[in-house]
């Protein structure tokens, strides 16, 4: 795991519960998928990067990770299938991420380039009325 480009601002208007909600979900998405591929190819190289930057107000986390290179997506839906058995109580760790980037007005998105996913995560970082400020100060 390379965490070495992982950087947070020293103003971090983003509640740390939500940053671990996005790094918990994406974390727990990427082992398995590093664990999976390994399974199925014990000589593959697994690896998990981590890294974040602010520009202006926005603030960027991406989280990229080896996987076996295959993706279910939904019917009608941008997200991909949970795999595991028990999809009652799984597949809901990106809808997780995309929610609370969405309450900073951001966003989630993923692509798959060969045989790694990328994640990417933008939010606004910036002091919010929810949180108690006010925006006339």
């Amino acid at each position: 795991m390379d965490v070495e480009g992982l950087e947070f601002p020293e103003k971090l208007f983003i509640q740390s519960y939500d940053i671990g909600i996005i790094l918990g979900n994406a974390l727990d998405n990427a082992m398995e998928a590093c664990r999976k591929l390994k399974a199925e190819e014990p000589g593959a190289e697994a690896f998990i990067r981590i890294s974040s930057f602010q520009k202006r107000e926005l603030f960027f986390l991406k989280v990229e990770n080896s996987f076996d290179g295959r993706v279910v997506r939904r019917p009608r839906n941008e997200l991909p299938v949970t795999d595991k058995a028990d999809r009652e109580n799984h597949g809901i760790g990106l809808i997780n991420i995309k929610s609370t980037a969405e309450k900073y007005q951001g966003t989630m998105d993923f692509r798959v380039k060969g045989r790694v996913f990328i994640l990417s995560v933008m939010m606004k970082n910036e002091r919010r009325e929810e949180d108690g400020f006010r925006s006339d100060r």
